[in-house]
């Protein structure tokens, strides 16, 4: 009794915080929720917080399996695969999600209080060997992807075409969909039915990175030239101790990080949309997101140390707000947009599960190798620009990151799925026209 009167889950003792999940749980699967963003985050806030600390507290699950971060993705999928909750219900968590813009705002909100935290000198020797570091990866994975579907008997042509690449691509929108397009322009059949089953590879593959995050995590806990506990460049502690002075903030400096994180946002999709030469102007048959150049602007601020402390504070308070407080209610909002029955789809051929998990693991050992060479710590260059290449693109870099605990790195997550999947469109686009 006395662990119910101290136990706190939102704030809320757990004995009234039972009855508001007894009564949000009702509401979803009669379908009576508030059909707008107040119901839909109020749902996610309170059967995220649900499902994230049942899943933080599960033997072995919560030290190798992604704890309650993962755990929250695939019970809000079995909410959906089941139909646990009302289809209503369903669609108006996937508009908050989507349409409505939870999931950029979680995201871009990360990028600038993480980008803006760092050292600036440190920001400029990272970013120089990121690029080559993702490079690795993709080579790799490529490269033990093809040479695993030789031994399964896939092939080593289907191992790229067909798994490899897809996963390695960036995901769904900037992934998956223009790659179904390159290929029904270089076999002459449907995009739509390569599409559907190349999105179940990516779930496969994006499943392997989250519980690959977790593991590196654990086998490099204690290891300090092998975990960078956060930071992705060795001597990033020492610098940053050394030139960050102690600011104190209040309410309205982490408004202030807010807005400049929403225009910072807005400002990238402007030029994204509309003057980016890439973009507008040039026929690579790819073009470069929004939130690459989001990274690239806040950088920017960063370096040419324009803003002043308050206002940089200001943004990494809300960062840190949004990290702990609204992980889980995110990982509903994304998970609950996936059915389980897509990953059983890919299960039920091994060949095709070994090759996926080999496309995880040489993007792995790639980032390792290479970002030895820049200095980078191998637990933080394998997360980044290895897994984050491998996932399915922005939620799944949320899902990467929230697994590994590492959430301060999503400006190079993003970075992988946007840079890096764009690099992979032209690696798909050629690899298509050539080999199929």
């Amino acid at each position: 009794m006395s662990f119910l009167k101290e136990k706190k889950v939102l704030g809320f003792p757990v004995w009234m915080f039972s009855i508001l999940c007894a009564m949000m749980i009702f509401l979803g699967a009669k379908d009576w929720l508030l059909g707008n963003m107040i119901g839909a985050l109020c749902f996610a806030m309170i059967i995220g917080n649900l499902f994230g600390v049942v899943g933080d507290n599960i033997p072995v699950w919560k030290t190798w399996c992604g704890g309650g971060m993962l755990f929250a993705c695939l019970a809000a999928g079995a909410l959906n695969t089941f139909k646990l909750i009302g289809p209503n219900t369903i669609k108006i968590l996937n508009t908050f999600n989507g349409s409505t813009g939870f999931l950029d705002l979680y995201i871009l909100v990360l990028i600038t209080g993480s980008v803006l935290s760092v050292d600036r000198k440190m920001l400029v020797k990272s970013f120089a060997g990121y690029l080559p570091t993702i490079l690795g990866g993709v080579v790799c994975a490529l490269g033990l992807a093809a040479l695993v579907g030789l031994v399964t008997g896939v092939g080593a042509v289907d191992a790229l075409t067909n798994f490899a690449i897809p996963v390695m691509g960036g995901g769904n929108g900037a992934g998956i969909q223009p790659m179904s397009k390159m290929w029904a322009a270089a076999t002459g059949g449907d995009a739509s039915v390569w599409f559907a089953s190349e999105f179940a590879v990516i779930s496969i593959g994006n499943l392997f990175a989250v519980i690959a995050a977790a593991l590196l995590v654990r086998f490099g806990s204690g290891k300090p030239n092998f975990n960078g506990e956060g930071k992705l460049m060795k001597g990033q502690f020492d610098e940053e101790s050394s030139t960050k002075t102690e600011v104190k903030i209040g309410p309205a400096d982490y408004a202030t990080g807010l807005a400049l994180a929403m225009f910072c946002f807005i400002l990238a999709g402007l030029y994204a949309d509309h003057i980016s030469i890439i973009n507008n102007h040039m026929s690579l048959g790819f073009t470069i997101h929004k939130y690459a150049f989001m990274v690239i602007l806040v950088a920017i601020l960063n370096i040419t140390n324009i803003l002043p402390e308050e206002i940089k504070a200001g943004a990494h308070g809300i960062q840190m707000f949004f990290v702990k407080y609204m992980s889980f209610p995110l990982m509903i909002t994304v998970g609950v947009g996936t059915n389980l029955a897509d990953y059983a789809k890919v299960f039920v051929h091994p060949g095709n599960v070994l090759v996926i998990l080999a496309t995880v693991i040489g993007a792995m050992a790639g980032t390792w190798f290479v970002g030895k060479l820049f200095k980078f710590y191998p637990v933080e260059s394998m997360i980044t620009a290895g897994l984050c290449m491998a996932n399915g693109g922005g939620s799944g870099d949320v899902q990467v990151l929230g697994a590994s605990k590492r959430m301060e790195l999503m400006p190079y997550a993003q970075i992988s799925s946007r840079i890096g999947g764009a690099i992979m469109l032209v690696i798909a686009s050629v690899a298509f026209g050539k080999l199929l």
